[in-house]
């Protein structure tokens, strides 16, 4: 961790470029879903998880070089990083890859409101970090918002998947997992370690491990060679931005603010999901989608206020 970021956790400081990368992250997570659906008309989930893994890595070596940390890890170092890249990036990606095979992409974002309470209240077990009444309030706030966003924000059509699938409850499970990764990445992040550093080396034992079981249940990499340009495209953004960038940003936060104020902000996400969805597939708003909004932002607001 740089002496900055350093100076900031311990102070409870941030700034405004601080709450910028974790708007931008939850900007890209929100596009995530409907992207990985786009690919998944191309590719199976393993194949689309091993190329992201393989795409993102180049982009975290920048964030390597970018920070200063290019080293190997410690044993001690590596057994933690090897952990956490296969719950964390691995076993985390891949469940959400096979989710969106049945699960709707507007699904997958409502459900994702889960993820900052259970974040809150395992938090406060287990590495005893509070959250006022304002910044309960706050969540509660933000929830009830992005329920508009989703349940009345957009005209609903005849492609919009419905609760219950099998997707929906792997989808369930997914946050679950990622409320988990989030207290064992802040409790990692105290030890100085920088962001970057941690990232490239779960993405990386994430890869180690996606590689063989990919190999295993036998994967079709020859149909890489038929990918339309817009699977592509899809590809290269949840490498490099959804699987790299976004993760630079999301630990850099977690090593300045609680895990409880970070995870409040992916409120955001379903609003980014059904921005992106506007442009991408033309799904029109109502005006419940800026009145849930006004909730979220509010919500965000009361979680991160003094």
């Amino acid at each position: 961790m740089s002496e900055r970021s350093g100076k900031q956790a311990a102070a409870g400081e941030a700034t405004y470029y601080d709450y910028a990368m974790i708007l931008a992250t939850v900007t890209i997570w929100g596009g995530s879903f409907a992207s990985t659906k786009y690919a998944l008309a191309q590719a199976e989930p393993m194949l689309i998880l091993w190329i992201r893994l393989v795409i993102g890595m180049p982009v975290l070596f920048a964030g390597l070089l970018w920070e200063k940390s290019v080293r190997l890890p410690t044993k001690h170092e590596a057994i933690s990083l090897f952990l956490m890249g296969f719950q964390g990036i691995f076993f985390h990606q891949a469940i959400q890859s096979y989710a969106m095979k049945t699960a709707g992409a507007a699904n997958a974002n409502w459900m994702m409101i889960a993820t900052p309470a259970l974040v809150a209240i395992l938090g406060r077990i287990f590495l005893k970090e509070k959250i006022s009444n304002k910044g309960i309030f706050g969540m509660i706030l933000a929830a009830v918002g992005v329920t508009l966003v989703i349940g009345r924000g957009t005209i609903v059509t005849a492609n919009s998947g419905s609760f219950g699938s099998m997707g929906d409850l792997i989808m369930l499970l997914s946050v679950l997992n990622w409320a988990i990764f989030l207290l064992i990445s802040r409790r990692v992040l105290k030890k100085d370690l920088s962001p970057a550093f941690v990232i490239f080396w779960e993405m990386f034992f994430a890869l180690m491990a996606a590689t063989p079981f990919s190999i295993f249940i036998g994967s079709d990499f020859s149909a890489i060679a038929s990918f339309s340009s817009g699977t592509w495209a899809a590809l290269i953004f949840l490498g490099a931005f959804s699987s790299a960038l976004a993760y630079i940003f999301w630990f850099r936060a977690l090593s300045i603010f609680t895990v409880a104020k970070v995870a409040v902000f992916q409120f955001l996400q379903p609003i980014a999901g059904v921005v992106i969805s506007y442009f991408l597939v033309g799904e029109r708003f109502t005006p419940w989608l800026f009145a849930g909004g006004a909730m979220i932002l509010c919500g965000v607001w009361l979680v991160n206020k003094k």
